[in-house]
């Protein structure tokens, strides 16, 4: 089979003399054609995209996943010399990979003790699984307030749904709480790059390379990870309608600009899945106080991650002595902090994205004193019109520091605190002790 030439005949394509790319792409092109099969039809036989198929015979393609090569070896009908004999120039390349320059666009590493999460996973790979037969690439949209695990939602979902894309993963950390999220042409010009678009082919014009990306997409079977999106702009010209592709998007924000998304909002975890996270990462044996450690994390799984570390990395410490620590209001955000990961940390962005009012707005939200509020209970607190309160109050859920719930509105313990934290840093005292005593806190109270 090897090296023979064939000529034309139905179904096949002529071939020429010396077949351009690499060796793997050589051999899959005559293992193609000696099956009597085109770029289409294999196409079809694997569910390996046309385009995926006709980068790798040119040799325009990185080295294939293990589980590309068995979809085409498969579709292919190749017996156990001939599968060798296509992996083998596959294998020869993988050393030199790892020791030239990384990859771009590598999934993060996921995390081994992932809790919870289930029905939210479960919707997304339904979804995932039926967006070949429809036609058009999925959007889904992984939303929610800081310090729950979007990022590590969105990596445990690609992991589990790794043999549906043949084409690959994608993840791009668009940057979206940083003072200045990641422009969208360098979005685009990283994301072409991931998709190993030749340098010299990738356009100048910012438009043009966003209609580069969506042309590559259309093409491929892949999913892609957006993560951290500050809005709409950043993503949507990336967007491509018809494809067989996912892409997932995570943001603080619920970007409803973007139309036609599966949206998955995330909620703390339950406390017996607070629980179960905090003795896997601790490894100490359940009782009474870790649902108490739990219940002062807020089930938030940042906060939990956090609290778990910290006892892990201290075994002279109880769950009893980290509960009697988190009591302590006022030091609780000092103390769900180790290493580079803080709490108060991860809400410091959504707050520095606020306008001068909203903050205002947020900081006096500290003093809510239960669990939700109304926007006449706001506007009576910050002595605002009521128009103007919902509109500071949308502005903070914007941003994920309020959950809307119907006409109501409530804002998790932790950020609660956080936002009492900003109170005492940033708005005079006097101001707040006179308004108080002024009687502002009566809708709140009698409601």
């Amino acid at each position: 089979m090897g090296g023979r030439e064939r000529t034309d005949g139905p179904g096949t394509e002529p071939v020429p003399a010396v077949v351009p790319g690499s060796t793997f792409g050589r051999r899959l092109r005559e293992f193609r054609q000696s099956a009597g099969m085109t770029i289409e039809g294999l196409c079809r036989a694997s569910g390996v995209s046309a385009r995926a198929i006709s980068d790798m015979e040119r040799g325009h393609s990185r080295v294939p996943q293990g589980r590309t090569l068995a979809l085409l070896a498969d579709a292919l009908k190749l017996d156990d010399g001939d599968r060798a004999r296509l992996v083998e120039p596959v294998r020869a390349q993988r050393p030199n990979s790892r020791v030239g320059r990384p990859r771009v666009g590598e999934l993060p590493r996921g995390i081994g003790d992932f809790v919870g999460r289930a029905p939210e996973l479960a919707l997304l790979r339904r979804h995932a699984l039926a967006a070949p037969d429809r036609g058009r690439t999925l959007l889904a949209v992984v939303h929610g307030q800081p310090g729950l695990g979007k990022t590590a939602f969105a990596v445990r979902a690609a992991e589990q749904l790794r043999e549906a894309f043949p084409d690959g993963q994608l993840y791009l950390d668009l940057r979206g709480t940083d003072p200045v999220p990641m422009p969208a042409g360098e979005v685009s010009t990283r994301l072409l790059r991931a998709l190993e678009v030749s340098p010299r082919s990738i356009a100048d014009d910012e438009q043009e390379r966003a209609g580069q990306v969506r042309a590559v997409l259309r093409e491929r079977r892949c999913l892609l990870v957006l993560d951290d999106a500050a809005d709409e702009a950043q993503v949507r010209p990336l967007l491509p309608g018809v494809g067989t592709g996912t892409v997932v998007v995570t943001s603080r924000r619920l970007l409803g600009g973007l139309e036609g998304a599966l949206r998955i909002g995330l909620a703390p975890l339950t406390p017996r899945e607070s629980a179960a996270l905090l003795q896997a990462i601790a490894g100490q044996a359940a009782g009474p106080e870790t649902g108490a450690v739990a219940r002062l994390c807020g089930h938030l799984p940042l906060a939990l991650r956090i609290a778990g570390t910290r006892l892990a990395s201290r075994p002279g410490w109880t769950m009893g002595r980290l509960a009697r620590l988190l009591s302590d209001e006022d030091r609780r955000l000092a103390n769900l902090s180790t290493g580079d990961l803080g709490v108060a940390a991860a809400f410091a962005p959504s707050y520095a994205q606020l306008s001068a009012p909203a903050r205002a707005m947020f900081r006096g939200l500290a003093h809510v004193p239960g669990p939700d509020f109304t926007a006449p209970d706001a506007a009576a607190l910050t002595q605002l019109d009521l128009l103007d309160a919902e509109d500071l109050l949308e502005e903070l859920v914007d941003v994920g520091l309020l959950q809307p719930e119907g006409d109501r509105y409530r804002m998790h313990d932790l950020i609660r605190i956080f936002a009492a934290d900003r109170l005492r840093g940033e708005a005079p005292v006097a101001m707040w002790a006179q308004r108080f005593a002024s009687g502002i806190r009566t809708p709140l109270l009698l409601r």
